[in-house]
């Protein structure tokens, strides 16, 4: 739907379209939209006047009133690494292949096809696993891991229970 917004040029306000549409008897096309803001009303403009009142995008409008904010030169260029609620430095070339293999690993997890080739994944990655890791997993089994359980033995059992269920039933 957001394909459909358009901003007012001088005021900001969005609305939406809701349909193009052709006038009888003469085929004039119009545009109908509605209001994005209380009372959400709805109005029919000619196309050509629409497109003149309306953008697309909400930078395109102009800065009527408003000051540009200056860069501060005492800051950086560089935006910090955050992770995990910290401030990280560079990562080294080699933190940076392993955060890499980690994830191969997760995708290939995630893109197993049957429970059985889930649990070797599991398996293989048992010595990478951090909490990251073991969240995104049991999220995508649908399961909730509680504080003081072990996640990685309650994600194999899962795992061990759904392999012995799984069948082909559509082959």
């Amino acid at each position: 739907m957001n394909n459909r917004i358009f901003y007012h040029k001088r005021t900001g306000e969005p609305v939406q379209i809701i349909v193009h549409a052709q006038t009888k008897p003469n085929f004039q096309e119009v545009i109908c939209y509605q209001e994005l803001t209380k009372p959400f009303a709805c109005y029919v403009m000619e196309k050509r006047q629409f497109f003149a009142e309306y953008v697309k995008e909400f930078t395109k409008l102009p800065l009527t009133g408003k000051v540009p904010i200056e860069k501060r030169e005492d800051l950086p260029d560089k935006q910090p690494r955050i992770s995990k609620g910290k401030i990280m430095e560079e990562e080294t070339e080699e933190e940076t292949q392993n955060v890499d293999s980690k994830m191969a690993k997760l995708l290939a997890f995630l893109d197993a096809e049957t429970y059985r080739q889930k649990m070797i994944c599991l398996e293989n990655m048992k010595d990478d696993l951090d909490e990251h890791m073991i969240n995104n997993i049991a999220v995508s089994l649908d399961l909730s891991i509680e504080n003081g359980m072990d996640a990685y033995q309650t994600i194999l059992s899962e795992l061990k229970i759904r392999e012995k269920y799984e069948s082909d039933r559509g082959e």
